[in-house]
């Protein structure tokens, strides 16, 4: 089966400046994709290219296996594509009701096109404001006759360019669920651009992480929480700290140098004697004394049904911020942290290889 999306060293340039550089992207049929990184990073063009509302300076780009953009010569434009597009703006035609927004977008041949729009109104929970005009409605409210009207024209691929960032959190995470389970009823394939992590855990089958014009790295959920590729992709999934630490090696495996402990740590010696270190909220925990690491509890606070800790191991830098179940009592204390929880980046931003 063809892929529904299929990019192959798609560059681009604007202002004789690369905004992206040698994309590769291999969507299957059906399948979510998060576009995700910082502003800045080339998600929109990205998503433009796809669109057809830009064109790649160089590689190629097929929908459902069709060449849609060949920078060497063919260009299908947007019109003809088949996409569904869903804006941050909303972009519903102002001067007619909701029901015929999404009407409209409803394929000629269709009968009972109404009645579609009806049902797919439904569908995004806004079926009570058929009759209203855009203007009447709350901004959760315009997005989903939006996402509606986008999904009105059966398109092969969908298209969402930030299409919840200036939607308030209960708004987000309610259409979250509802564009989700939309998309997997109609059997399409969805790129959504974001800079949220939630949208990358709670939409994607599979993220691809753009930094300045490069995709840094792409896989599942689980895979880019497993194994950040770069100091960016742990802080966006979540990991804690970034601090420079001293490290040395010890039959060619990494370690924490500090007086008294050699802490192994992931991936290969990195370059320099010092890198970046990263970890998870759960990889410091207490310990007894015997097995443990000495440090000492500089705050203990309440944080969201966890306690948030600091701990200071003798040096480094800076306190190890780490999240227990129960309280500890401030003072000296031993810790274990989990090797399998770290992460190691060179000063440069390069993962330890």
């Amino acid at each position: 089966m063809s892929s529904s999306l299929r990019v192959e060293g798609a560059s681009r340039k604007l202002g004789g400046r690369p905004v992206l550089r040698d994309i590769n992207l291999d969507l299957a049929p059906g399948a979510f994709l998060v576009l995700a990184g910082e502003s800045g990073s080339g998600k929109t063009t990205m998503l433009r290219m796809i669109a057809g509302l830009d064109r790649a300076d160089t590689g190629r780009i097929f929908i459902h296996g069709a060449l849609m953009d060949d920078a060497a010569g063919s260009f299908v434009p947007a019109e003809r594509r088949g996409l569904g597009m869903v804006f941050q703006e909303f972009a519903l035609w102002p001067h007619l009701s909701c029901l015929e927004n999404v009407a409209l977008a409803v394929p000629a041949t269709v009968p009972r096109r109404n009645e579609v729009a009806r049902d797919l109104l439904a569908r995004m929970g806004v079926e009570m404001v058929a009759a209203r005009r855009p203007a009447q409605l709350s901004g959760g409210q315009q997005q989903r006759v939006g996402i509606a009207r986008a999904l009105a024209a059966r398109p092969r691929l969908l298209l969402l360019d930030e299409p919840l960032s200036s939607l308030d959190m209960e708004t987000r995470e309610r259409l979250r669920e509802e564009l989700r389970e939309s998309v997997r009823a109609a059997g399409i394939a969805a790129v959504l651009v974001s800079h949220d992590p939630e949208d990358c855990w709670k939409l994607a089958d599979h993220i691809a992480v753009l930094e300045q014009g490069v995709i840094r790295q792409q896989g599942r959920p689980q895979d880019l929480w497993r194994a950040p590729a770069s100091p960016y992709i742990a802080r966006f999934t979540g990991a804690l700290g970034g601090m420079a630490v001293p490290v040395a090696a010890r039959d060619g495996q990494p370690v924490l140098a500090l007086p008294g402990l050699a802490l192994p740590l992931p991936g290969a010696v990195p370059a320099s004697a010092q890198a970046r270190l990263f970890w998870r909220a759960d990889a410091i925990r207490p310990a007894p004394a015997q097995t443990g690491i000495a440090a000492e509890a500089l705050s203990v606070d309440f944080d969201s049904g966890r306690f948030r800790v600091r701990w200071q191991v003798a040096g480094l830098p800076q306190p190890l911020t780490g999240f227990v179940p129960a309280p500890v009592e401030t003072g000296p204390q031993h810790i274990a942290i989990d090797p399998d929880k770290l992460f190691l980046f060179h000063e440069v931003g390069e993962t330890c290889p």
